[in-house]
């Protein structure tokens, strides 16, 4: 058993260390950081790691410094001894890139105040990926993002290399999100379905794809009144789904749902 957790004053400056036990949880070894001698906060972040067909060890990571998010995983072959960071390239916000000639033409002939391109994009981008796999090698993410809609990313070689993000039709209230691939194939995803960079949290739903992401619907709302519920983890055991989320900030929830 592993856990992996933060060490830091604020989230630009955390790092990833584990611990891990072999006894269920009853004791533990001494703790110890992912990866030495790195500046990054390696490992993953806030969703499970994905065990793929090949024996990897995937871990959905990402970067929230104060000029960009960016989203990343981190590949083991030994079980945990090394590890290999991957980035998932995204394209600049299409408020700036698409629609906004002027400004791009304005950065590249230094006619700006600004010309950082870092600092026109500060806090906008992606984090916190949730990872399935669909056939051998074929990994696929959906991301957490600034601009009002859940981002997906593809890879065909087991994360090495990823595609750009893309925005999907689902909405995303700049909150985190998880999934699930049952044994049938189907994918369960908890999410606030809100648009709007930092919206409300609430509902908290579950919703569901037969067909690798592509459509979705609607399962069932776990909370529905006014509040607060976020940060879902979810996982399945057969046909059970295990679910937790933070309620209010102030508690956190446990759902067993039984799916078949």
């Amino acid at each position: 058993m592993w856990l992996f957790y933060k060490v830091g004053s604020d989230v630009h400056v955390w790092k990833t260390w584990f611990i891990t036990s072999s006894d269920r949880g009853f004791t533990w070894s001494t703790p110890a950081p992912l990866v030495n001698d790195d500046i990054l906060p390696r490992g993953p972040v806030k969703n499970k790691l994905l065990l793929a067909s090949n024996g990897a060890w995937i871990a959905p990571g990402s970067i929230e410094s104060p000029e960009r998010w960016r989203a990343f995983v981190d590949r083991s072959s030994d079980e945990g001894k090394h590890w290999s960071i991957s980035f998932v390239p995204l394209e600049p916000d299409n408020a700036i890139s698409g629609t906004n000639v002027a400004l791009w033409d304005g950065i590249k002939k230094g006619r700006l105040w600004e010309c950082c391109l870092e600092n026109l994009l500060r806090w906008d981008g992606v984090i916190q990926p949730t990872l399935w796999e669909s056939s051998p090698g074929h990994i696929h993410m959906l991301l957490r993002s600034t601009r009002g809609a859940i981002f997906r990313s593809d890879s065909i070689d087991y994360g090495a290399t990823w595609s750009v993000a893309r925005a999907t039709s689902l909405p995303n209230n700049n909150s985190g999100i998880d999934l699930v691939s049952m044994q049938d194939g189907t994918l369960i995803l908890a999410l606030n379905p809100v648009n709007g960079n930092w919206g409300k949290r609430y509902p908290l739903s579950l919703i569901a794809s037969q067909d690798n992401g592509e459509s979705w619907l609607p399962l069932l709302d776990l909370e529905s009144d006014h509040g607060e519920y976020s940060y879902p983890a979810i996982i399945s055991e057969g046909g059970i789904v295990h679910i937790t989320y933070t309620w209010n900030r102030k508690n956190i929830v446990y759902c067993r749902l039984q799916t078949v």
